[in-house]
């Protein structure tokens, strides 16, 4: 973030300039907007937000939604795996839809159920790493 505004205020010495700089923050802002929701569902928590706007400010659009398939992709992989092996697959998968029709029907979002808990909960920096590391491989 610092060598962003040092570029933005005092030169290009990493290759931005003004529109650069806008670009950049109107990514971001408009990542934390569209994600906003899932916070407000619980299904991310305020760090991952943060860190996907990150990713896509700073690689672009097409680059960063590739770096955050990539990241997420694996860590649905590793969720699905961990709840099979628990036992719990389906009774998530029936937590899950159980929510989106109580959704539909009241039209109001809603904390998803079981994240008070804080069971199950799976950081998203280390798998969006991943991510960014195999869209460096393939780049």
């Amino acid at each position: 973030m610092a060598g962003v505004m040092y570029a933005a205020f005092f030169g290009k010495p990493i290759g931005l300039d003004w529109l650069g700089f806008f670009g950049f923050f109107g990514r971001t802002l408009a990542t934390c907007a569209v994600l906003y929701p899932f916070f407000l569902c619980r299904f991310f928590g305020a760090g991952d937000i943060k860190l996907v706007a990150l990713c896509i400010g700073f690689l672009g659009v097409e680059d960063g939604f590739l770096t955050v398939f990539f990241g997420l992709l694996g860590a649905a992989v590793w969720a699905f795996l961990m709840l099979r092996k628990k036992g719990e697959l389906w009774a998530r998968l029936w937590r899950l839809m159980e929510f989106t029709v109580r959704i539909g029907k009241t039209r109001r979002l809603e904390a998803y159920p079981g994240r008070e808990t804080g069971s199950g909960l799976m950081r998203l920096g280390p798998w969006l790493f991943g991510g960014y590391c195999l869209y460096l491989a393939l780049s």
